[in-house]
């Protein structure tokens, strides 16, 4: 049969009026702990004021909402589903001829476009605030590092003995334990950061925590030129914490990852956890799907009479962590390369909808 726009609009408005509230809700509870935390932080810090500490816990916010949002919809299914059973709605639906597909198809639809908004609107939002949030923490609350790496070549600051240095690479690639650099330019200052001496070299390379640069030409303010240099720069860095200074996945905007993806690809780096990320990203429509089917298959019993609201609706959340740690271990299992990508972003989602729409047929058809 199929379902009336009327009803449909119905239950449209039901679902997100529960999941804008369920939203603000753990939304407010997050922001209130992550106050209190970088109030502790800040309690040494006399210049931090309280409004600079909730401007950061505001900041935040947005990086919790990949984690929250498929809760979200899942305590948003369960309260909506639960709340038409109470006032006997899906009973008279029921009696119309409605089945439980009916009930569910408007929800699917806005779980949809609420995936959808998700990919294309809230995770460059979310991505924007995470480095806000990270510029600002750096600020106020913790030192910045000296390194910078992007598709304009490598950044690093130094120092060698009381001068600071300064070196740029036009581009970088990983080989074996080295890191091998191309185009480079030295810069190193006096202690009142002007120039004492400017140094270019095609290539060099970063061995340990040395920076060798060969065959290097130097140049000073006064004019004077000298060939054949070689320099070795002590770092703080050495190439494991190089990748480890990178942008975690969860800072670059969906709209950005192919491209980072494919800097690391050149430059020989790993974007195992990148594309990871970019195709869990795809995969959150499945997984809000998944978390509305366990709902609806803990509470749309064709038995409305049925007691047990309570212990429907911890199963349902039970269900849901249960998933939820599911899809965090094929994750870490896809980040190792036991399984493919696909089946390890995918896989616990789609099982969960097959296994979720098989009980609510066999409750709907007996």
């Amino acid at each position: 049969m199929r379902i009336p726009w009327l009803f449909s609009r119905y239950l449209a408005k039901k679902f997100l009026l529960a999941f804008f509230a369920v939203l603000f809700v753990l939304a407010a509870l997050i922001l209130l702990f992550d106050v209190i935390d970088l109030l502790r932080r800040a309690s040494s810090r006399d210049y931090v004021g309280f409004l600079d500490v909730v401007r950061l816990g505001l900041y935040k916010v947005p990086q919790m909402l990949p984690l929250i949002l498929p809760f979200t919809i899942l305590i948003a299914s369960v309260i909506t589903f639960l709340l038409l059973s109470k006032t006997h709605e899906l009973v008279i639906a029921r009696s119309a001829g409605l089945s439980v597909w009916n009930f569910l198809t408007p929800v699917f639809v806005v779980v949809c476009l609420i995936g959808i908004v998700n990919i294309t609107l809230i995770n460059p939002f979310s991505t924007a605030m995470i480095r806000r949030y990270q510029f600002e923490e750096g600020e106020t609350l913790r030192k910045k590092t000296g390194f910078s790496w992007n598709e304009k070549g490598l950044w690093l600051r130094e120092k060698m003995g009381d001068d600071p240095v300064i070196i740029h690479a036009d581009s970088v690639y990983q080989e074996g334990k080295d890191l091998k650099l191309t185009g480079v330019l030295v810069l190193n200052l006096n202690t009142d950061e002007t120039l004492k001496k400017q140094i270019e070299a095609k290539n060099g390379f970063l061995s340990g925590y040395t920076l060798v640069v060969n065959n290097g030409v130097s140049y000073t303010p006064d004019g004077d030129r000298e060939e054949g240099i070689q320099m070795h720069i002590p770092t703080q860095l050495d190439l494991d914490k190089i990748i480890q200074t990178f942008d975690k996945p969860e800072e670059i905007s969906f709209w950005k990852l192919p491209h980072f993806i494919k800097l690391l690809n050149n430059a020989g780096f790993s974007s195992l956890k990148h594309r990871m990320h970019f195709y869990s990203t795809l995969a959150s429509i499945f997984y809000f799907i998944a978390m509305v089917f366990i709902a609806a298959m803990f509470t749309l019993s064709p038995n409305q009479r049925q007691g047990g609201i309570l212990m429907k609706s911890a199963n349902a959340i039970l269900f849901g962590f249960v998933l939820f740690f599911i899809s965090r271990l094929t994750g870490a299992l896809g980040m190792s390369g036991t399984l493919p990508i696909f089946l390890a972003v995918f896989g616990p989602s789609v099982i969960m909808i097959f296994i979720s729409a098989s009980v609510l047929l066999h409750n709907e058809d007996g």
